[in-house]
């Protein structure tokens, strides 16, 4: 599964990114903003992304541009539990966002399923 990260911190990036690959996710790319994650977007299945990012909290529209432009399924990160409403969707700790993005790689591989075996009409 390819994975998107949407965070501007490089430290935090580079932990994030060595907990997915270890999980046996690919990295599709690192994005610190919204043109960044956009230009990255179409190579990836899912996305983590930190919900308040340098210019403030952009995660959300970020995550609403990722969705509605390429249908990834989304992951918030966060250590402010209260900027996110769903828990389940604000992993803290590394077994926490591999769980997070193995739900969300589910996720993703059940809509393409269903996508993918839709009907045909003539």
């Amino acid at each position: 599964m390819r994975l998107l990260i949407v965070e501007d911190e490089p430290a935090i990036a580079l932990v994030i990114q060595d907990v997915a690959i270890d999980a046996g996710f690919e990295i599709t790319g690192i994005a610190g903003n919204m043109s960044e994650a956009l230009e990255l977007g179409s190579g990836a299945d899912i996305a983590l992304i930190n919900v308040r990012l340098g210019d403030g909290l952009t995660g959300p529209s970020i995550a609403r541009a990722l969705f509605s432009g390429f249908g990834l399924g989304v992951v918030y990160f966060t250590v402010n539990p209260g900027l996110v409403e769903n828990p389940e969707a604000k992993p803290a700790s590394p077994e926490g966002i591999v769980d997070a993005l193995s739900m969300a790689a589910q996720n993703a591989r059940a809509r393409t399923h269903r996508v993918a075996s839709a009907p045909t009409f003539h």
